[in-house]
């Protein structure tokens, strides 16, 4: 089966665009010659315009037209007509349009705790009560045999709660927390004001420290544990096996330890580095963080040198995610970089090699998140720090010439696992970029970006749970499959279509094969419908921008 074959043609932003923004739609394989924009509430006509010509999209293998009507601002919900094909609903609106999204991708991670009883006053959203019994206290943690020492010998027990679950599952990952960490965090020390107004209704809103600060200090509790005495950090707190989709406190399988590895010291000792500035002007409320994240992550920086090569794979009698990598220079950029901005010591940015190709971040390739936070922090560095936005400025002009040859417009060319947390992680590297260079043309390809996640791509879905006309409710998720509830937890993106894996499901029941277009809300389709901590961040930040850096 190849080419579209979802419902509608045209696709819109289904919750809808700033009045004084960039407004693009697509339509697909229709060589349209006008569009109308009517009024969702009469029926009547307040917009006509025409589309672009045809564009081919190897990607969905679709003739692709822009509909632009940028210069349409007036307020209200609307849809567009073009010929017998209708779209979904959308607002435009100048204030507050995107503010429940962006708490909401946030929220995720409250919904996502570990060692928490969730409480019907902190996870009802729109009248659904999301509550649930306390799961995975991990008080008892055991050391696998992968990760002893003399000191803690295979079978110490030791305590680690709080964090966040990784996906799906229920298990812990010291790697992917890394580069969901660092978004989160980016993203309050780009947007400050903006995140400090932003209550999140969870447990600790109102103690005088921003929202976004309490969620990440909910991980950075649970990190801390994750840190053996030899300064070395264990890869994972996970199961020997992942547990049926059952709910959190149903799960019963024992617990360890599993695995030291120079990557998993590496992302900790970036995220303690980046932990020791964020969290300083709140020592009041908890006193010394900021020092003793600072000497967690040297003693990790440590580790990892004189441990320079050793490679986490899964031992023979774990089943859990693997997360195996066998380059590691990516980390020590970025722990380097973070190290270095937090404490000027130049011994760091001596480290850093500019020589290596910068891409858009993943879990195991965070070099780029060390670039961000150098070029967010430029007024420390050194003289001699060109190449830094050198290399900064090459790789957001590569992602805006390959958003330019999109037909659909949106910066990737492959649709790999995850491919909707890579497009949310390009899109907040072209806000930066225009934070930085003040271009018009990098705000716009981050806001077709945002459009593509929220409706404007060949699936027909906005991706972003409980939002927009048609959004996913059966993720590959444990929590979602075994509540009883009707409704999926709300603020959690899709991981998005890809062909590279089709294991699940039998590979069938998929309305297209086409790399854009190959993804199905299903439980059994965990190469496109599973949630990810990594998957999500990338999104709140990119969320963040889209609210707090809008024309008025």
């Amino acid at each position: 089966m190849k080419g579209y074959s979802q419902n509608h043609a045209i696709r819109v932003n289904q919750i809808g665009y700033i009045t004084n923004e960039v407004k693009t739609a697509f339509i697909a394989n229709k060589n349209a010659t006008s569009f109308e924009i009517k009024d969702a509430q009469t029926d009547k006509t307040v917009y006509q315009g025409k589309p672009s010509e045809n564009s081919y999209w190897k990607m969905s293998e679709e003739n692709l037209q822009t509909i632009d009507f940028s210069d349409f601002k007036q307020e209200g919900f609307y849809y567009i007509v073009c010929g017998d094909e209708k779209s979904f609903p959308f607002k435009i609106q100048n204030e507050h349009l995107f503010n429940d999204i962006s708490k909401a991708s946030i929220r995720a991670f409250y919904y996502w705790r570990a060692s928490t009883e969730l409480v019907p006053q902190h996870a009802t959203w729109k009248g659904t009560d999301f509550s649930r019994p306390m799961g995975h206290k991990d008080d008892v943690v055991k050391v696998h045999s992968s990760a002893a020492t003399k000191s803690r010998p295979e079978g110490t027990i030791v305590s680690a709660p709080k964090g966040w679950y990784d996906a799906g599952d229920y298990n812990l990952y010291v790697v992917n927390a890394g580069i969901s960490y660092h978004a989160l965090a980016f993203a309050y020390e780009m947007l400050p004001e903006y995140y400090n107004s932003l209550n999140l209704n969870i447990p600790e809103s109102g103690n005088g420290i921003p929202d976004i600060l309490n969620e990440l200090k909910w991980e950075l509790d649970w990190l801390f544990a994750m840190q053996d005495e030899d300064g070395g950090v264990y890869t994972k707190l996970s199961s020997l096996r992942f547990c049926s989709m059952i709910m959190p406190h149903e799960d019963k399988l024992d617990r360890y330890m599993i695995g030291k590895s120079t990557a998993s010291a590496l992302d900790f000792a970036a995220m303690m580095a980046m932990s020791a500035r964020i969290f300083k002007p709140y020592e009041h409320l908890f006193p010394n963080i900021s020092g003793k994240a600072l000497n967690a992550a040297k003693r990790a920086w440590n580790w990892a040198k004189s441990n320079p090569t050793v490679y986490y794979k899964n031992p023979s009698d774990v089943f859990t995610g693997n997360y195996r990598d066998d380059d590691v220079t990516d980390e020590f950029f970025w722990a380097a970089s973070e190290l270095y901005i937090t404490t000027k010591d130049e011994k760091y940015f001596k480290e850093l090699d500019f020589s290596q190709e910068f891409t858009v971040p993943e879990w195991g390739n965070v070099r780029t998140l060390g670039l961000m936070s150098l070029v967010l922090h430029n007024e420390v560095l050194p003289k001699e720090y060109s190449n830094v936005f050198a290399s900064f400025q090459k790789l957001t002009n590569d992602l805006y010439a390959m958003y330019e040859r999109s037909a659909n417009k949106v910066p990737i060319e492959k649709f790999n696992w995850g491919s909707n947390g890579v497009i949310a992680s390009s899109g907040a590297l072209l806000g930066l970029a225009y934070k930085e260079y003040g271009d018009e043309k990098y705000r716009r390809a981050m806001i077709d970006s945002w459009n593509y996640l929220l409706g404007c791509n060949p699936t027909d879905y906005c991706f972003i749970s409980g939002f927009g006309s048609k959004y996913p409710k059966h993720f590959h998720d444990r929590r979602c499959t075994s509540d009883g509830i009707e409704e999926p937890i709300p603020g959690y993106l899709a991981g998005g279509a890809t062909n590279i894996i089709l294991r699940d499901c039998g590979a069938k029941g998929y309305p297209s094969t086409t790399p854009a277009g190959c993804y199905r809300d299903a439980i059994c389709s965990f190469s496109t419908n599973e949630i990810a901590i990594n998957w999500n961040a990338p999104f709140a930040l990119l969320a963040g921008m889209i609210n707090s850096m809008q024309k008025k």
